[in-house]
């Protein structure tokens, strides 16, 4: 069951003394399914926050419709489900934690014995414990962005909006915050989050969309990307000539000191025939290492593949590699 669904939508902005329009988005589609985590990538200005903001209905589209649980996203019971958090956080710089909880959990008029171990609960879960009643403008960048995580998990939110929630945390904090998303993601919640730190996105998502030209340009299930994408292996080895390779198109020299050699390679049955070939010549190896190929190799490779300027025009690519969005 889709959780959140956005067909055709695009939205532009005027600018400059004579309102010219600037497209955003043009014919962006996407769902999101029930407990996934998904991942929006992309380069700055290429609509993440723009699309956050449309489907929390801040914004409202040119063209196309969003339903969140098959319904309006402006309709009220829609709005209530939801918790976000902004690419910049709101505080009153004068109240504490524990103030700005409580007048939130009021808004949302929660039970006040609910709200008490409510917000206990999360300052702690966020690591905040300790600073409750430490006015906001004498936190740092970090403890606000923790903070503000608190406040979107308040009203138990069935979809969670996370717009760059690892801003302006340090590793430990990063540690902290993804293994919290991944406690959430264990209990089933549904998260829509944007970054640019690709391996803590890479660390948490389901799929992956990547936005370029206006659009989800790829859909990408990681799992699917990294059982289709061949990485590379390199052999490190010692006492054997590099020439005994030069028939083989599929093991390259990358290194040779004479006292070292390194080889680079894919596939099983190459790496095994590199490696019994080396010990038949009486060599050593060294060293096998796999080259993981991550989530930043292939965003890289896809946004080269997609040019904005030719309105999303896609090279072509292995469909065992990429499942494309529902725009195609």
């Amino acid at each position: 069951m889709g959780v959140l669904y956005m067909q055709g939508v695009g939205k532009s902005y005027s600018s400059g003394f004579w309102g010219r329009k600037r497209l955003v988005l043009s014919d962006l589609s996407l769902e999101i399914r029930q407990g996934e985590v998904f991942g929006l990538l992309g380069h700055n200005g290429a609509g993440k926050t723009t699309t956050m903001r449309l489907v929390l209905g801040l914004l409202r589209p040119d063209t196309g419709r969003i339903t969140l649980h098959g319904k309006s996203n402006r309709a009220k019971e829609s709005r209530s489900r939801i918790g976000y958090l902004g690419d910049e956080i709101g505080l009153y710089p004068q109240f504490s934690a524990d103030e700005i909880m409580q007048l939130t959990g009021e808004l949302f008029r929660m039970e006040p014995r609910f709200l008490r171990k409510r917000k206990t609960h999360l300052l702690e879960t966020v690591g905040l414990s300790s600073h409750t009643d430490l006015k906001v403008k004498k936190y740092s960048k970090g403890m606000r962005q923790r903070l503000g995580i608190a406040l979107a998990l308040l009203n138990e939110p069935d979809f969670l909006i996370l717009d760059e929630p690892y801003s302006g945390l340090d590793p430990i904090g990063r540690r902290d915050v993804r293994q919290l998303l991944l406690n959430l993601k264990k209990e089933g919640a549904t998260i829509l989050l944007s970054s640019h730190i690709v391996p803590d996105v890479e660390a948490v998502c389901d799929r992956v969309g990547i936005l370029s030209g206006g659009r989800i340009q790829r859909c990408l299930a990681l799992k699917d990307i990294y059982a289709h994408k061949k990485a590379s292996v390199e052999i490190t080895v010692s006492g054997v000539d590099r020439s005994i390779f030069d028939n083989n198109p599929s093991v390259d020299t990358l290194y040779d000191n004479g006292e070292a050699i390194v080889f680079r390679c894919e596939g099983a049955d190459i790496v095994k025939e590199v490696v019994t070939k080396v010990y038949a010549f009486d060599g050593t190896v060294l060293e096998v290492k796999p080259l993981k190929f991550n989530l930043e190799d292939y965003l890289l490779e896809a946004l080269v593949e997609v040019d904005p300027a030719r309105d999303g025009t896609k090279t072509s690519a292995s469909p065992e590699e990429m499942t494309y969005a529902h725009s195609q």
